[in-house]
């Protein structure tokens, strides 16, 4: 018998990321300093991971529907990076959706869900 106790699984959401009128409010770069030369592309979608444990925190991964990675940040809580999400991409941003628990890497369900959507844009 194992004294381990399970870890929980995190709390996982994609939130797809329509046309961004106006300028960028936050730009995501390839490493430090800031240089144009390095931008990231505009994200298609975004996923948070969320931690359920104490002391918590969430990731914010931003990724193309070609699975490109265009930024990631970490934050102190899921409503903070969330709230990320909303300052960064306001009303082009789509409502949330939480990842199924079944699904294994929810990095590949954000690309695939971003690619299928964005295909069938006209359907919906």
């Amino acid at each position: 018998m194992s004294d381990a106790t399970p870890t929980p699984t995190p709390t996982r959401y994609v939130a797809l990321v329509g046309a961004i009128a106006g300028e960028r409010r936050v730009a995501q770069t390839a490493g430090f300093p800031l240089d144009p030369a390095k931008m990231l592309p505009l994200p298609d979608v975004v996923l948070v991971v969320a931690d359920r444990g104490p002391g918590g925190g969430a990731m914010l991964f931003r990724y193309t529907a070609h699975g490109e990675l265009a930024g990631d940040t970490w934050h102190a809580s899921l409503a903070e990076a969330r709230g990320q999400a909303a300052y960064e991409y306001g009303d082009a941003l789509v409502p949330w959706i939480e990842v199924p628990e079944e699904i294994g890497d929810a990095h590949a369900f954000a690309v695939r869900y971003a690619f299928e959507q964005l295909n069938s844009r006209g359907d919906w």
